[in-house]
């Protein structure tokens, strides 16, 4: 199958250890095509998609995971400020976000057999912060949303990572930091120094409350890879 992997920097693989390469070691025998881009919001990525050609169209499966960029957080002026200039703004309220999702859909479902919707993951290892109350508010909106479309599944990796951080200490360590995520990006270029920097952080899934850290990058390729194979039993009606 042509598989694409849609979103923003968790999908881009940078910084951080990268899901996408799990999956295409661990499933050769498909064709992986990465439309990642780091600081993408649904308004970015929609905008994106929209002046996309899309060359390697028709997919036979598209992923779309965005969102944890539209959950608001504090940042510097002049990180919003290139933000804007990148064109990749937050979605001002759940009604933009939400519009801008539909738009996204309805750019998929016409370039894919079946899009896999994905909600946001975390913002924060601590799971009863604001930051993902606020996702839990888009994953709902995201899941309603999937239900209007026989072509487009739903998939909420959330409570596997949940799971694994149930019995243990979490941190509620986030990057806020744009220059540090950078200094990331140039520092942590192998995944053992990634997870040697998120446990000095006291972090167990991410590098930094968003990114993965090598064992987030394996639980989202494991659930991703299977529901590529139950989406490839489904073509051939097993």
């Amino acid at each position: 199958m042509k598989i694409a992997c849609i979103g923003d920097s968790l999908t881009q693989g940078i910084p951080g250890a990268s899901y996408f390469d799990l999956l295409r070691e661990s499933l050769p025998q498909h064709r992986w095509i990465n439309l990642g881009k780091g600081n993408d919001t649904i308004v970015s990525l929609y905008r994106r998609l929209a002046q996309t050609s899309f060359d390697d169209a028709p997919f036979d499966l598209a992923f779309l995971w965005v969102g944890v960029n539209d959950v608001s957080q504090e940042s510097a002026w002049w990180f919003r400020l290139a933000n804007t200039l990148r064109r990749q703004p937050r979605s001002q309220s759940l009604t933009e976000f939400r519009a801008c999702y539909q738009k996204t859909l309805d750019i998929l479902v016409r370039r894919a057999r079946r899009v896999i919707a994905v909600t946001p993951l975390l913002k924060g290892e601590d799971v009863d912060s604001e930051w993902n109350r606020q996702i839990d508010i888009l994953a709902r909106t995201i899941a309603e949303m999937t239900t209007h479309y026989e072509a487009v599944a739903y998939l909420d990796p959330r409570p596997a990572f949940y799971a694994e951080l149930a019995n243990r200490q979490t941190s509620d360590y986030l990057q806020e930091s744009p220059l540090r995520i950078a200094l990331d990006i140039l520092a942590l270029w192998s995944d053992a120094r990634v997870d040697e920097k998120a446990a000095k952080r006291g972090l167990h899934s991410t590098l930094d409350g968003v990114h993965l850290n090598s064992a987030g990058a394996a639980l989202v390729a494991d659930m991703f890879s299977k529901a590529v194979v139950k989406e490839q039993a489904l073509r051939h009606g097993e």
